[in-house]
């Protein structure tokens, strides 16, 4: 059996959310030449995030992100409305891309977090953000970015209580 969010069944969604939004910033930070993060007491190097400038090169990314895992194929497009980036059952990611201004969510950190959902959905049955699915993140950051980028982001799931 398979679920999927509802208010009532995704209860971690909003705790996943601040997590990987601090973890975002540190990867900023990274981006503008901070890269070191002191993180549960260690100092951490952090890699850039990478920002597509186009959908083509983000479908590209997201296709050999997925390869190890054998999962099916997920395909990327234009979501209507600027609020937020989706994931669907049918292997569809939704980001938005507005006309003026900055595509917030045409980097690596957002399209990371979609293709978690595409993960635990096909392997483990699930697409609500439950410890499935941060486990399912944690591997592709670390398949994506490296140890120090999925250190840093298991440390921000452990201060809002979560575990993977």
């Amino acid at each position: 059996m398979l679920t999927w969010t509802g208010s009532d069944m995704d209860r971690q969604r909003s705790k996943v959310y601040a997590a990987e939004d601090a973890w975002a910033l540190r990867l900023d930070a990274a981006r503008r030449g901070a890269p070191r993060a002191e993180v549960a007491g260690s100092t951490v190097l952090l890699p850039s995030e990478l920002h597509f400038g186009e959908l083509a090169a983000a479908q590209d990314y997201a296709i050999a992100r997925l390869e190890p895992w054998k999962v099916p194929p997920v395909r990327l497009r234009v979501r209507k409305g600027q609020a937020k980036a989706h994931w669907e059952e049918s292997g569809v990611v939704a980001l938005p891309i507005p006309e003026h201004g900055m595509p917030w969510a045409m980097r690596e950190s957002v399209l990371l977090h979609e293709l978690a959902h595409h993960l635990a959905f096909h392997l483990d049955g699930t697409a609500v953000h439950n410890r499935m699915f941060r486990r399912r993140m944690l591997e592709l950051v670390t398949h994506a970015l490296g140890h120090e980028a999925a250190l840093v982001l298991r440390v921000d799931y452990s201060e809002q209580g979560l575990t993977a």
